[in-house]
């Protein structure tokens, strides 16, 4: 496999030493596996390098089995490439990204935060002999790829957040199909997602959260901007204007707790 220039890495956002990512060699519990599919080749030298490429783009594992959201086969590429005896390991609730999926940089993105925001443990871009020859698609792959794995001590924690209440977390404007709202949740922080679908037109929504919510600083994860719900008669509102196909990620540090 040739080594392929390094793609352009969008601004990420790093969030504070509480959060900061945990080093090299990390246990599967610890990380949001990303990766792609692969067969690791039977040569140790050209297994090497491949394992070193994929390591270069940000991947932290490589699908060594058949697409599976109960029982998908995973080699953690830094033990891989250490020769660590527990490399591989089985794990659920993967998500795969399919080539229909990912034909341009906006559909890879959307796909992956979508698939995040609805549960997902991981995200595998498919197989790497198709994405390596989408430039694209493989760019905003690394991208995800390297938020994901600079943030691991964000983002491997949370779940799906759990409704305390009878009413939803979060509520979108005439119940727009083509936005989706998702709130993740972990011990130490809440992080919504919120996508426009919409290929081709731009969204005007106002979200409506619950009592529960706060009304504080959020931050863009994606910009590192600052955002601001407001008061509203039933819980914080944050109206925003989507593109064609954005993801809004906000995360905000359960202190008011």
């Amino acid at each position: 496999m040739r080594a392929r220039p390094e793609p352009r890495l969008i601004a990420t956002c790093v969030v504070v030493a509480a959060l900061a990512a945990a080093p090299a060699g990390q246990r599967i519990d610890e990380i949001v596996p990303v990766g792609v599919r692969h067969a690791l080749d039977a040569d140790a030298g050209r297994r090497r390098t491949d394992l070193e490429e994929f390591r270069r783009l940000r991947f932290n594992v490589v699908a060594l089995s058949p697409e599976s959201t109960t029982d998908m086969e995973l080699g953690l590429i830094e033990r891989l490439l250490g020769g660590a005896a527990d490399a591989r390991v089985h794990a659920a609730g993967i998500a795969t990204i399919s080539e229909k999926e990912s034909g341009s940089a906006a559909q890879v993105r959307l796909a992956a935060w979508y698939y995040l925001g609805m549960g997902a443990r991981g995200i595998i871009f498919g197989e790497w002999a198709a994405l390596s020859r989408n430039p694209d698609a493989l760019t905003a792959a690394v991208e995800f790829a390297d938020h994901i794995t600079r943030n691991a001590a964000l983002y491997a924690p949370l779940r799906p957040r759990l409704s305390r209440a009878e009413a939803p977390d979060v509520t979108v404007s005439g119940n727009d199909p083509s936005i989706t709202a998702r709130l993740l949740e972990s011990h130490d922080a809440l992080l919504l997602i919120a996508i426009n679908h919409d290929a081709a037109q731009p969204r005007e929504v106002t979200m409506t959260f619950s009592e529960a919510m706060p009304e504080a600083i959020w931050q863009n994860m994606l910009t590192g901007a600052a955002v601001n719900f407001v008061a509203g008669p039933t819980g914080p509102v944050y109206t925003r204007t989507f593109p064609p196909r954005d993801v809004l990620v906000l995360m905000i540090r359960k202190r008011w707790k």
